[in-house]
């Protein structure tokens, strides 16, 4: 039984075309390939129609996480020339078909929430807000079938024990740094650690009761080989992709009551070296998805710390620029200038010996004008108070008050 193409347009469930079938084939070989398509968790976002854009300007990672929109022309062009440069054309990662309908993929999901997104900077040592999930390091391709089933949670894919090794204790000091309150590696950190253009061997890691497809892999020269569950012949998948974020994506999958029956089906006719291999591989993935788990909370609480020491900080700045830029104080200023100076010697108005006069209100200060600083509303609000008149119109006023103070005290006749 061959899987349908899911189209966005549908409407339909990627899973429904599948979800009652215990085998089925994946076979590129038979699909016509009409282009690149948007990817599947992007369901919620309706096709646009990107824009031309310079091939002379460089691509870098979005700054910011959203993903609400679809893929621009800009990743597309940047992710085919990744697939150009490091292997020669782009290409299904798992069956090796480059001439035929491929999708891009994801393995930090593009609908994964805000909390989520705070939570993989914290445990990876990246500044706030500073990861996207349209990085060329979280995007790969995958035929429709195959992307439609990783989504599911189906599958996955499991890197090398080296690598488990070298992302858990990455993992585990970045974790440590933060809660030392010790400043993390940063962002360029990472991207020199998990290099864009090195290549990372996966295996293909299908979960126990989700079917037992048999996926047709071109060997070239229009050559296909077929590879049935638990698929041992199927060679190990090289991908650019940051193993940290094939982590993130296997750990929700892959849970500890899934270790043995993964490795019971998948080692039936494997030497006892390579089942306990696989089994620490596992372990590794389960131990290091813990210490995600682990640090939500304190996820939580950077997240807080971090962004009300950004808005101090451009609150600080913002003062600084407006005295220099205007002679006028600011009451925060003036309150501050005061709090060092004895009562004794303010003005009799601020020095609290003159009670205000009977049924006069207090006004009370909102929490963002107390303190030394304002805040940027603030700043804009007290501008927009200050009156700026030029001399002409202040000539006209005193003119106008002039006249009019004469006509009601005029000189007395003589």
């Amino acid at each position: 039984m061959s899987i349908g193409t899911y189209s966005l347009a549908s409407g339909r469930d990627p899973e429904s075309s599948y979800a009652n079938s215990s085998t089925y084939e994946i076979n590129d070989r038979s699909t016509p390939s009409p282009g690149l398509q948007e990817s599947s968790h992007d369901e919620y976002t309706p096709t646009r129609v990107s824009t031309r854009e310079s091939a002379s300007i460089i691509f870098t990672t979005p700054t910011h996480r959203s993903a609400s929109a679809g893929l621009s022309s800009k990743t597309r062009k940047a992710l085919q020339k990744l697939y150009d440069h490091n292997y020669g054309a782009r290409h299904c990662l798992v069956t090796s078909s480059a001439a035929y309908l491929v999708t891009v993929a994801h393995a930090v999901q593009r609908a994964s929430k805000s909390d989520l997104l705070t939570l993989y900077e914290y445990c990876l040592g990246l500044d706030l807000r500073s990861f996207h999930v349209d990085s060329r390091r979280n995007m790969f391709y995958l035929s429709p079938h195959l992307h439609s089933i990783f989504d599911a949670g189906h599958w996955f894919l499991l890197p090398d024990t080296g690598t488990l090794r070298k992302v858990h204790d990455y993992v585990k000091d970045a974790v440590a740094l933060r809660a030392n309150s010790q400043s993390s590696k940063g962002t360029k950190h990472f991207w020199l650690e998990w290099n864009l253009n090195n290549k990372t061997p996966y295996t293909f890691i299908l979960l126990p009761g989700t079917g037992c497809p048999r996926i047709s892999c071109e060997i070239g020269g229009g050559v296909w080989e077929d590879h049935s569950y638990p698929y041992q012949g199927l060679p190990l998948l090289e991908c650019h992709i940051a193993p940290p974020f094939a982590i993130i994506n296997a750990g929700p999958k892959c849970t500890r009551d899934h270790i043995n029956q993964i490795v019971r089906e998948y080692c039936s006719q494997q030497t006892s070296e390579f089942r306990k291999e696989l089994e620490e591989r596992l372990t590794l993935l389960c131990n290091t998805w813990a210490l995600f788990e682990d640090a939500k909370k304190d996820a939580k609480v950077w997240e807080v710390e971090t962004r009300g020491k950004r808005k101090r900080d451009r609150d600080d700045e913002d003062i600084e620029n407006l005295s220099r830029g205007s002679k006028r104080t600011t009451r925060s200023q003036a309150r501050s200038a005061h709090d060092g100076m004895p009562k004794s010697d303010l003005p009799s108005n601020q020095a609290g010996d003159k009670p205000p006069p009977p049924g006069a209100r207090k006004r009370k200060l909102s929490s963002s004008l107390r303190g030394a600083a304002l805040t940027d509303d603030a700043v804009f609000h007290l501008e927009k108070r200050q009156k700026r008149v030029d001399l002409r119109t202040r000539v006209r006023c005193w003119v106008t008050e002039s006249t009019r103070a004469s006509s009601l005290d005029p000189e007395p006749h003589t």
